[in-house]
Formats: structure tokens, C-alpha cells, sequence
């Protein structure tokens, strides 16, 4: 491989994670992260366990940053590209979609939600289980945390407004 490298990630995972995301060692560490990758580039917004869509998180990262950096010409980009998304038509995707995309972002280029915890509906009746949505940002799909509504206009609003406009001109020619 080149000089890039997937261990400078943005924010580092501790190795103590890192050894309880899947059993299997890590071979089936990098499969479980390669098939989170492949259903976040195809599909812009997936939904699962979050240690591995957490970490997947940080490749899909910086993926993208070496995408934007070095582009499709690039040797070390385009191993990396070809060793962690199992389907290459992504790869295509990832370069003719999301770089053009973020071209003009500086940042995360993923969003990550937390979703309420579930108990019982796994082997352990009282055990927890953390779920997150992780999706690109910009995609296409209707925001998950709707933008705030604007009530400016609302008649009591403006009334109160404009009460306390003339509450100020008159404290003004007193």
C-alpha cells in the first residue's frame, strides 16, 4: 500500500471497542466495517448497532477526504477505495457523487443519530442495545431532525412584538 493510511482517523477508537465489535478477530472486523460502508454509500441512510456503524463512521470519513484530496488518479487512494468498498460500482459513486457534493465542505460529511435504547428485544431480556441512524449529509432524503419553525408570525407574537416596541419608544421620550 502507499503512504495513506486508514490509522489517521479523526477521532480515534480505543483498541478495547475496537476488540469487542465482532467475533472473529479482525478479519471479520474489516468484513462487518466493508459491508456498513457498501450499505452507506448505496443508500445514504442506514440504521444499526452502534459500534460498528460508529467506526464505519470514520472510514466513510476518510474515504471521502481522500477522495477530495487526491481524486481517482491517486494509487494509495484508489487501494484504499478498492480494498474497503466490496462493491466497485461505488467506488464510481463515491467519486462522480459525494465529491462533488462536498466539494465546498469542510468537515464531517456524515450525520449520526442516536436512537432510544431497546430493552428485550434481543437474547439478554435486560440487556441494552444502543441504535444509530448514520446518514450522509445532504442526501435526499427528509431531515430526520426537522428545522425549527419560525413563529415570528404568529398573532400573539406580533402583538407582544409591537407592545414592546412602543414600551421603548415611550421609555425613550421619558
Amino acid at each position: 500500500m502507499s503512504n495513506l493510511s486508514t490509522r489517521t482517523l479523526r477521532v480515534t477508537v480505543p483498541h478495547a471497542i475496537r476488540s469487542k465489535l465482532v467475533v472473529g478477530g479482525q478479519d471479520a472486523r474489516h468484513e462487518k466495517i466493508k459491508a456498513v460502508l457498501g450499505e452507506l454509500f448505496r443508500q445514504e441512510r442506514i440504521e444499526g448497532y452502534i459500534r460498528p456503524y460508529d467506526e464505519a463512521r470514520q472510514y466513510a470519513e476518510r474515504l471521502i477526504e481522500l477522495a477530495k484530496k487526491y481524486g481517482d488518479r491517486h494509487v494509495g487512494t484508489m487501494q484504499l477505495m478498492d480494498y474497503w468498498l466490496i462493491d466497485k460500482d461505488l467506488i464510481h459513486k463515491v467519486f462522480k457523487v459525494f465529491v462533488p457534493r462536498y466539494a465546498n465542505t469542510i468537515g464531517p460529511y456524515t450525520n449520526s443519530y442516536r436512537l432510544p435504547i431497546e430493552y428485550g428485544k434481543f437474547q439478554q431480556p435486560f440487556k441494552q442495545r444502543q441504535n444509530i441512524v448514520l446518514e450522509m449529509k445532504d442526501n435526499p432524503y427528509p431531515r430526520i431532525i426537522p428545522d425549527p419553525r419560525n413563529y415570528s408570525n404568529i398573532l400573539s407574537n406580533v402583538l407582544l412584538n409591537e407592545a414592546r416596541k412602543e414600551y421603548q419608544n415611550e421609555k425613550k421620550k421619558t
